[in-house]
């Protein structure tokens, strides 16, 4: 009896991408070549055209992703600003400002916002451009702020009943202070400040921490 051929095993495929997955980098690739056309060229001065050759993609391609480079820098700033929120928010943590001198707490938050939105300075004045001249860029700030001030609404509440701090109206305190390290990184964001960047922190720092200690930081 003639025997029966045996069948090669077929060679193993590598697996294949999820079509999502694919997506997701694809759209990271659009959104990195963008920032670097922007950086390089300016806002205004760049094209979609200019934005799909830097990401090795066909502009069809890319318009399958965003509808022009407005939809680009508006997803860029989503991204970027929830990063920056869930580090400052983490800093406003009650529980990381316990310790018995909070000087060092201040300094440490107001380091991680200016250094949170210092990098990359040329696309972060780009946006902040855009704050001034677009409501929908505008609306993402404003929204993010809100977060933010909640949160230091809440530590501000908890300091002040441990009798830590010397403000009267949690609500106020977290808008001053907010405002005061908010706009001194965007003016050294701008880069028209033409001041120190450390000595504007530790300057901010010292004036956050005067607000909101009495002459014994430790009280």
């Amino acid at each position: 009896m003639e025997a029966m051929p045996v069948a090669k095993p077929r060679p193993s495929r590598a697996p294949r991408t999820p079509q999502q997955a694919r997506s997701r980098r694809t759209r990271e690739r659009i959104l990195e070549a963008a920032v670097a056309c922007f950086e390089e060229t300016g806002y205004d001065e760049t094209t979609t055209t200019q934005i799909a050759r830097r990401a090795n993609l066909a502009v069809g391609s890319l318009y399958g992703y965003f509808r022009d480079k407005r939809t680009i820098l508006l997803e860029y700033l989503h991204e970027t600003v929830e990063e920056i929120a869930e580090l400052v928010v983490r800093e406003l943590d009650p529980e990381k400002w316990r310790g018995p001198d909070l000087r060092p707490s201040v300094r440490s938050l107001v380091r991680r916002v200016v250094d949170a939105q210092t990098i990359r300075p040329g696309v972060q004045r780009i946006l902040w451009e855009r704050f001034f001249k677009d409501a929908d860029f505008r609306a993402v700030f404003l929204r993010i702020e809100t977060r933010v001030r909640r949160a230091l609404e809440t530590l501000l509440t908890t300091l002040l009943a441990d009798g830590r701090v010397r403000i009267a109206e949690p609500t106020t305190a977290a808008f001053l202070i907010h405002s005061a390290v908010q706009w001194t990184t965007v003016r050294l964001t701008l880069g028209d400040a033409q001041v120190d960047t450390d000595a504007a922190m530790d300057g901010v720092a010292d004036l956050v921490s005067r607000f909101l200690f009495e002459s014994d930081p430790k009280m």
